[in-house]
């Protein structure tokens, strides 16, 4: 890293005689692989190297951006050049803070450097394994449409010229099996994944049982009357639901009046049993930072506390606007990307009850498995949704039928004061920083026969 910090600093060096003020660079670089598997064979490989450099910085009074791929002195021009004139054209009245820098950033672990050691050829077996033993397990299975791992490290560098300097080594790996098993003229799907840098949680076997099992449960679904339903909400379920509502949380989109939490703060919006966690500091987590994407250092907090809001999510823009503090939630995608917010990593907070505790305590009602149209049927802004769902019936305090080609149907805000258990079986979604446990509510709308 030592030539990147010297290449920043005759950077700034350089912008301050082009008459840039306050100033901030953000070099990054990276390795990525991923392999995906079909019947046995490599049907696509990708290793990369990515490298770029991130410039910000104020002319005039106006913040302007920059980056470059080519991370070099000879650069250094064009970057300046470029920063200026984004600054000219910027008429944002919102006021950007380069920030100083804190006395104390808490320690995290980001970097396994065990799962650097695992080489290509073992990720791609691990792959091959994954596919073969999931054939292998039923005759029914017919068809494995992913099959996949992938894995990748990262170095960042975030400097600005108050004195800042900060850096930051991560890696991390993420499995996915996605099947079909056929039975006469039924056809259903499963699928397992894990997200984590330990590459020794990664077990083929495992994964591949759990997806077979779960869609030969699915075979001879059936439908179900319309009506309402008490539903138990499987886990990662309920972490999709509260990733797709998860920027309402945002202080900017409180600010454009584009969420329905605004004029909220210190209000009761969810049922008591609901507490919703940011947690930074979280051991394996797929977000865990100890600053965000402007230096800040990142603090844990309950953003909903037994059902009360009790923050937004701020960056040090929206926190000057609204003359608080960043909560240490700026987001930054890349080298490339402007600040955001976003959260860490955002849970609902775990109960006490087992699985099968949740089931008995729901005696009659519905187990969701499985949403699809998310993307397309949730509407982030307002909470509605109306989505296609799979799951099972539950009688007398068990699991018994499958259920399938049904709709489900409410407002997610509504659905927090609904939420009537929170389960002991916190778990992630696909996207890695979102969790949830498996969770009870008092009834929602299906639409079945």
């Amino acid at each position: 890293m030592s030539e990147y910090k010297t290449l920043i600093e005759q950077l700034f060096v350089k912008a301050k005689a082009h008459n840039i003020q306050d100033m901030e660079a953000y070099f990054s670089e990276g390795e990525n692989f991923s392999v995906n598997i079909f019947k046995g064979e490599i049907e696509d490989y990708k290793l990369a190297n990515s490298i770029g450099l991130g410039f910000r910085g104020f002319y005039n009074g106006k913040i302007g951006y920059s980056y470059t791929e080519k991370v070099s002195f000879d650069s250094i021009e064009l970057l300046i050049k470029d920063v200026i004139e984004n600054a000219t054209i910027n008429d944002s009245e919102d006021q950007d803070v380069i920030f100083k820098g804190a006395s104390h950033y808490k320690e995290v672990i980001t970097y396994n450097s065990e799962l650097d050691l695992v080489s290509e050829s073992e990720k791609i077996t691990f792959a091959k394994e994954m596919e073969k033993y999931a054939y292998s397990l039923d005759s029914r299975v017919v068809a494995c449409q992913a099959c996949m791992f992938s894995s990748g490290t990262s170095n960042t560098l975030l400097m600005n010229n108050k004195g800042l300097t900060l850096q930051e080594k991560s890696n991390g790996a993420f499995s996915y099996i996605y099947l079909a098993v056929s039975e006469g003229n039924e056809m259903s799907t499963g699928f397992e994944f894990v997200i984590s840098n330990d590459f020794t949680k990664y077990d083929p076997k495992k994964m591949a049982k759990k997806a077979v099992d779960e869609a030969i449960k699915m075979l001879n679904s059936k439908t179900i009357k319309t009506g309402e339903y008490r539903i138990l909400l499987n886990n990662r379920v309920s972490a999709d639901l509260l990733g797709a509502i998860s920027s309402m949380f945002s202080a900017r989109a409180v600010q454009k009046g584009v969420s329905m939490l605004k004029g909220k703060l210190g209000q009761v919006v969810a049922n008591p049993c609901v507490s919703i966690i940011d947690d930074p500091f979280l051991i394996n987590g797929e977000a865990t930072a100890s600053f965000d994407g402007e230096g800040v250092p990142t603090v844990y907090k309950e953003v909903i506390k037994n059902g009360e809001l009790t923050t937004y999510l701020y960056n040090l823009k929206a926190a000057k606007k609204d003359g608080v503090e960043s909560t240490g939630n700026a987001s930054r995608g890349s080298y490339k990307s402007t600040i955001g917010i976003a959260p860490s990593n955002l849970y609902i907070k775990e109960g006490t009850k087992d699985f099968a505790q949740l089931v008995k305590q729901v005696s009659d009602g519905l187990y969701i498995t499985e949403l699809s149209g998310i993307h397309s049927g949730f509407n982030a802004i307002s909470g509605d949704f109306s989505l296609g769902a799979k799951g099972f019936l539950i009688e007398k305090g068990e699991i018994t039928s499958a259920v399938n080609q049904i709709t489900v149907s409410g407002n997610y805000f509504t659905l927090l004061n609904k939420m009537m258990e929170v389960g002991s079986d916190l778990a992630f979604s696909t996207s890695g920083n979102i969790g949830s446990p498996s969770i009870i509510i008092e009834s929602l709308a299906i639409a079945g026969e």
